[in-house]
Parts: structure tokens; C-alpha cells; sequence
């Protein structure tokens, strides 16, 4: 039976209890295998089963034995994705934004004042 066992490389939310053979790891995407310490009996050995990390959820089993008994342990390890990213050019720079409006405009909103303000006075001065 294992007396200890730490996790060296992910977070394990669960304080380690002896009796209890379930646990849930975290671990960040670069890591490549669960690290860890443990402590056993003189007497016994260990074994573990599924340390070759993937992304996504993994289940590594760690089993200790002796002559006479087995108790496993069961860890759900949850591998984080490699996320890809790409990079964008910045088009911010490129743009050309003006300031000053062409040079026709001016003129060109004046004329059409002086033709909407006479059409309007003809309209409503117009002798009947």
C-alpha cells in the first residue's frame, strides 16, 4: 500500500489518503509524463501503467504488490491541448487615413446650397 505519494509536474486538488485509489490530475500541456514521489513498504514493489502523456484526459495506474497482496491506484490525468496560434500582419499601418477633405468639396456644398435656398424662394415667393 502507498503511504505517500506527491505529483511533482501537476496539481492534484486531493491531499493523497491511502484508502482512497482515485485521484484527478491537472497537468500543463508540455509535459510529456507524470512525475512523482511515493512512499511504500520495505517489502513491497510498484508498478505503473500508462505514464506516456497525450493530450486530452489519460489514466495512469500505479499498482503496488507484494507477496501476498495488491492495492492500485487510479489517475485521471488531464493533459492540457496544444493550442496553435497564428500571427496576423498588423493592417493598421497600412491604412491612410485623411484629415483634410479634398478640395472640391467646399465649393461644391456651397452651390448646392444656393440652389436648394433659390428653389426655394421661388417656390415660396411664385406670384399666382
Amino acid at each position: 500500500m502507498l503511504k505517500d505519494l506527491k505529483i511533482l509536474n501537476g496539481e492534484m486538488p486531493l491531499e493523497f489518503n491511502s484508502m482512497n485509489t482515485s485521484y484527478t490530475i491537472n497537468v500543463l500541456n508540455k509535459e510529456t509524463e507524470l512525475k512523482y514521489s511515493y512512499n511504500i513498504d520495505k517489502n513491497d514493489n510498484i508498478s505503473i501503467f500508462g505514464n506516456n502523456l497525450k493530450d486530452g484526459l489519460n489514466e495512469v495506474v500505479i499498482t503496488v504488490y507484494n507477496d501476498k497482496e495488491q492495492m492500485s491506484y487510479y489517475l485521471d490525468v488531464y493533459k492540457e491541448p496544444t493550442v496553435t496560434t497564428s500571427v496576423l500582419k498588423n493592417n493598421y499601418d497600412d491604412l491612410k487615413v485623411k484629415t483634410e477633405p479634398e478640395i472640391y468639396v467646399a465649393p461644391t456644398i456651397g452651390v448646392i446650397c444656393f440652389i436648394f435656398i433659390l428653389l426655394f424662394f421661388t417656390l415660396l415667393f411664385r406670384k399666382n
